[in-house]
């Protein structure tokens, strides 16, 4: 199976992204539940299949398009009845992405994105920050993980939760310090650059979050697009070129121009965008559907594909890969189509 043809499969499963697990199929690693990214909020599980990584979420219905089966020890995926992808690995997911501790500090947020659903992950509150160092602690010595992720919802503000992510990636630093630290967060000014590259802090993501400036505005009515991409842009100042990435969701009704003139503005400045399709489950999609005044399907396969190839040239133009992330998105590859590993 050639690598573009790899690429197809694992866009229409980015594009269904649900699965069906039959009762009687016993996993060799248990599923995953993120309280950050695409999958947040529920059960899901990874693979890996020539290389490459998806996670998706468990479906408790039969009708599903795609379905694991389990025959003589060996794992592959059916779509409606047939082999789809042979001879899969199930990948072991503890926080959230394959060998990485990858933590949500704060489940609440001042802000009301609309295709967010941070808010339903009240599990969060049995939590504080001494026990999200002990866990990280813990796990990286107990598992041998290889780099370690904060990311955080905005409360009471963003000062306060830079202010508690530097507080603990100093904290974990004092016993794990030899592997990589990412983060994952708002950002108000230059000095929080600055304080989180002086607390250790290797890569950087900061979500423009939408390539429309239309939609962004009506979608995250609480951010300004022009401050954020000028953030950006002081961020790879500080951190370097090919070392800040910055999420861009699709699928809500921007025009196919709008994402590759946000790729090329974002990559002329030397950040690695993250594109992703825009998931929509039972928590966000009456919210979403509401602000956009119109029903939202999943993005064609196609067009992921296209998108994707397009990333990878524009990188490409600009010096810039994927490869240069030891943390985060990029690295794990589950959620998105990923220039230069997936294509």
């Amino acid at each position: 199976m050639n690598k573009i043809d790899l690429a197809y499969k694992k866009a229409e499963l980015i594009s269904n992204n649900n699965i069906f697990i039959p009762k009687e199929i016993k996993l060799v690693h248990p599923l995953s539940k993120s309280n950050a990214g695409p999958t947040s909020g529920s059960l899901s599980i990874g693979f890996s299949f020539y290389n490459r990584n998806i996670k998706m979420n468990v479906s408790k219905s039969k009708k599903q398009t795609f379905c694991l089966v389990k025959k003589n020890d060996i794992f592959n995926i059916e779509k409606e009845g047939e082999i789809y992808l042979k001879n899969i690995s199930i990948l072991p997911i503890l926080f959230h992405a394959p060998n990485q501790a990858f933590i949500n500090i704060e489940n609440r947020c001042i802000y009301n994105c609309g295709f967010c659903y941070m808010p339903h992950h009240r599990f969060l509150e049995q939590y504080n920050d001494i026990r999200y160092i002990k866990t990280v602690i813990n796990a990286c010595k107990r598992y041998n993980l290889h780099a370690v992720v904060l990311t955080s919802g905005v409360y009471p503000n963003i000062p306060n939760i830079i202010n508690r992510i530097c507080l603990i990636i100093k904290m974990i630093k004092q016993e794990i310090s030899n592997i990589p630290f990412g983060v994952e967060a708002c950002i108000d000014n230059k000095s929080e650059l600055l304080l989180l590259k002086k607390t250790g802090v290797d890569e950087l993501k900061l979500n423009l979050q939408i390539a429309d400036e239309h939609l962004f505005n009506k979608i995250c009515p609480g951010f300004n697009y022009d401050k954020i991409f000028n953030l950006l842009e002081e961020s790879v100042k500080i951190f370097g070129w090919g070392k800040v990435t910055s999420n861009i969701i699709y699928g809500l009704g921007e025009s196919f121009e709008s994402i590759i003139n946000t790729i090329e503005n974002l990559a002329k400045i030397g950040v690695v965008p993250t594109l992703r399709v825009v998931r929509i489950n039972n928590f966000n999609k009456k919210k979403i559907e509401k602000i956009l005044l119109t029903n939202l399907s999943n993005v064609d396969p196609i067009e992921i594909l296209e998108v994707a190839k397009q990333h990878k040239r524009i990188l490409e133009k600009n010096n810039l890969t994927t490869k240069t992330f030891n943390t985060m998105c990029h690295k794990c590859g589950c959620c998105d189509l990923v220039p230069f590993w997936d294509i």
